[in-house]
């Protein structure tokens, strides 16, 4: 790792030479090895290193951005040079203050895992063939899509003001598609798994789940237009939280005014049983770092409090454009992206139902059970198919339902929930509770 900081380190100093205000540096390995499961068998496994170093430059607050997959030395120089030039033909902007200053935090643990880091390919494969074999032994009629990948990712930043820090993370990911055919009939569901060590993920189980669900949805049928309740599953609530921090309460689309959450700030935007804390610093969380993507110490945010709208997310930028401190919301995708602001660990506070009393309470209406939502960030719009869903008919699952869309604003969604479930899907550093809407309108036959 040492040589990525220094590489980043040389950058900087290159760009300050060649007559850069302000630089900053991001360095990076990755290597990840992957399996792809194509109708029950292994269809193909590979691994892919990816490396390079990128820099920002600022000169009378225009910037410059550049980039090279080699990581050394004069490739660096190079890289910070031209940057530099660029940031000299930018349009100045007054709106760019500094970049951050460095400031020390603990390092937030279990973010790397030895085993997932020297995961070879045929480790991969092994547990992509348990998980086929564990989704073949529920039923031999099912086929199963889908893949894993384990990776590492190794980087460091540095910037002109003193920041200089690095990480190491790893990751798994499984996802797993069962379809099962009865005639004409045909049912499906996903399932999915991350962590960041081998103890986080069960490639069985995913596939064991896949397959039993995928029988439940045998059997879909039409549902009528109308205006019905909606219990939100863990998966749809929670991308629709996630979506609505990460899209609309963006400071940089609320300053340039294209968001939903323009002025509501302090504002009540929800039902009071709603609290959505934002926390990066969570041990082994799967978007868990000890810094942001500009070197700022991650932190616990809460984001909407009791329905209230208490903050907006910010990197350096839009913080010192709005005269405010940094929420350390700063992100980098990769070395060939430059930043942007996002999310790290949506935590939903629990609340007082179980799922199940949630679904027996509710005399007519839709369980959408899985899919991921976000709404449009600068109308609220939200339309989307329900793919993975029942109707609900005296407090119980009545069939699968095809061919039926949410139509709706996020903030209706917001202000129309009336409860929200105690007990909640557990991803390393997510809490993802079930969220029950009184009132959604369902496109569905005529």
């Amino acid at each position: 790792m040492e040589d990525l900081l220094g590489l980043a380190e040389r950058a900087v100093e290159a760009a300050i030479k060649e007559g850069a205000d302000q630089a900053d540096s991001f360095s990076q390995r990755r290597r990840t090895v992957w399996v792809e499961i194509e109708r029950n068998s292994i269809k193909s496994c590979g691994v892919t290193v990816d490396h390079g170093i990128s820099v920002r430059a600022f000169i009378d607050g225009g910037m410059g951005f550049a980039y090279t997959q080699r990581l050394d030395p004069e490739s660096a120089k190079r890289t910070a040079a031209r940057a530099a030039r660029l940031a000299g033909k930018a349009q100045p902007d007054p709106d760019f203050k500094s970049l951050v200053e460095p400031k020390k935090a603990g390092r937030v643990p279990n973010l790397y895992d030895r085993e997932v880091a020297e995961m070879s390919i045929e480790s991969v494969v092994d547990m992509a063939a348990a998980s086929l074999e564990a989704a073949e032994s529920v039923s031999k009629d099912i086929i199963i899509n889908g893949g894993i990948s384990a990776s590492l990712n190794i980087y460091a930043l540095s910037n002109s003001l003193g920041v200089a820090v690095e990480e190491e993370k790893t990751a798994l990911n499984i996802g797993v598609m069962a379809v099962v055919r009865r005639g004409s009939d045909v049912g499906s569901y996903y399932e999915w798994d991350v962590g960041r060590s081998l103890r986080d993920v069960k490639p069985e189980d995913v596939g064991v789940i896949a397959v039993e669900r995928s029988m439940r949805y045998l059997g879909s049928r039409k549902v009528k237009t109308g205006t019905l309740p909606v219990v939100f599953g863990f998966t749809p609530a929670h991308s629709l939280m996630a979506s609505t921090i990460a899209g609309a309460a963006n400071a940089e689309n609320i300053q340039r005014e294209r968001s939903y959450l323009i002025g509501k700030l302090g504002e009540k935007i929800a039902s009071s049983n709603l609290t959505i804390v934002d926390d990066g610093t969570i041990p082994g969380g799967v978007a868990s770092s000890t810094y942001d993507g500009e070197g700022s110490p991650k932190r616990r945010l809460t984001v909407v409090e009791d329905g209230v709208l208490r903050m907006y997310l910010h990197n350096s930028y839009t913080a010192n454009k709005a005269g405010v401190e940094t929420t350390a919301s700063a992100v980098r995708g990769s070395y060939r992206s430059t930043v942007g602001i996002g999310t790290s660990n949506i935590r939903i506070s629990p609340g007082d139902w179980s799922l199940n009393e949630m679904i027996e309470e509710t005399r007519e209406g839709i369980y959408f059970e899985l899919g991921w939502i976000s709404g449009n960030p600068v109308t609220g719009d939200i339309s989307k198919p329900i793919d993975f869903g029942f109707k609900i008919e005296d407090g119980e699952l009545a069939y699968p339902v095809k061919n039926a869309l949410i139509g709706s604003k996020v903030l209706h969604i917001l202000g129309n929930i009336d409860a929200i479930s105690k007990d909640y899907r557990e991803e390393p550093g997510l809490i993802m509770p079930a969220i029950r809407v009184r009132e959604v309108r369902i496109a569905g036959a005529r």
